[in-house]
């Protein structure tokens, strides 16, 4: 499997999970602290300092806000914690504003019990809030969030992040992403999640119409339908438009299949690929959507 880009979904997860104040929030992406390859993960800004965010992960949040994020698959430690507050004292120097208007909060999905333990001999922290720890510094507190132990109800995107999910977790996910519509930052962020959660992924389809129709709304039928043009376009430049295009359109319905069910046999493949009647095509991209295995759909191949 290729390797997971935690990142681009962390970000989406963070926006969406803060997304009633996104108009009065300033989201920055990688936020480069030097010419070097020296930034922070995400830096959000109020654009007006006095609004409260009455949001549990962001209740500590002041006018400008480091976030740093580890993914499931890294674990943090004292390192990541000293370079993090490292990068407040450079950023405040930097944007010349006070120490205390700066918050540092860490993002991370397993318990960093090594790093807990040894922060609260040195300071006070308090965790009031499931999964948010609080580490009490002389200028500002620092945020520690375990997003594992969030809650779901109130953290859907944050605690969806991982490689453990269940195939009713991710059909929750579904329907709660189709209450968004086509959200910009969605695509990124289920992009990842799915990728990390296949098996999920393909026993959620499989549980009725609800994740189908959900796949729908989102767009996400068009958009893999578009790419098999578009792949089909590439090919028919040399064997005509029209062949190119069931071309891509076969592709799209293997991709389908693959992510849901499991890799269609050689001869299965060919047989998809032999096809070349638009309309039976498109038919079959989406009956891809709601068979319940791939020897249904062979069936509905003869």
């Amino acid at each position: 499997m290729a390797k997971i880009l935690w990142h681009p979904a962390f970000c989406g997860a963070m926006q969406l999970e803060l997304n009633e104040y996104r108009d009065v929030l300033e989201f920055k992406d990688e936020y480069q602290l030097t010419k070097g390859p020296l930034r922070v993960d995400i830096l959000i800004i109020k654009k007006r300092k006095d609004i409260v965010i009455d949001k549990n992960i962001a209740r500590n949040f002041r006018h400008h806000n480091i976030i740093e994020y580890k993914s499931p698959d890294d674990t943090l430690d004292i390192a990541d914690y000293h370079k993090t507050l490292s990068y407040k004292f450079f950023y405040a120097y930097r944007e010349k504003i006070d120490i205390e208007d700066l918050s540092v909060t860490l993002v991370t999905s397993q318990h960093p019990y090594n790093l807990l333990k040894r922060l609260s001999g040195r300071y006070t922290m308090t965790s009031n809030r499931n999964g948010i720890y609080v580490v009490d510094h002389d200028t500002e507190p620092v945020q520690i969030i375990v997003s594992s132990e969030l809650e779901e109800n109130e953290n859907i995107w944050l605690t969806h992040l991982n490689k453990e999910l269940t195939a009713v977790r991710f059909r929750n996910l579904l329907t709660e992403a189709a209450k968004h519509g086509k959200d910009i930052v969605l695509d990124a962020y289920l992009n990842v999640v799915t990728d990390a959660n296949i098996e999920a992924f393909q026993e959620a389809n499989m549980l009725g119409e609800k994740a189908e129709q959900c796949l729908k709304d989102l767009g996400y039928v068009d958009k893999w339908r578009a790419e098999g043009r578009d792949e089909g376009r590439d090919e028919g430049r040399a064997e005509g438009e029209a062949k190119g295009e069931a071309k891509g359109k076969a592709e799209m319905i293997i991709r389908i299949l693959s992510r849901r069910l499991e890799t269609p046999s050689e001869s299965l493949q060919k047989k998809i690929n032999s096809i070349r009647e638009i309309a039976k095509l498109d038919e079959l991209a989406d009956f891809a959507l709601t068979c319940v295995s791939l020897d249904e759909f062979a069936t509905a191949l003869e």
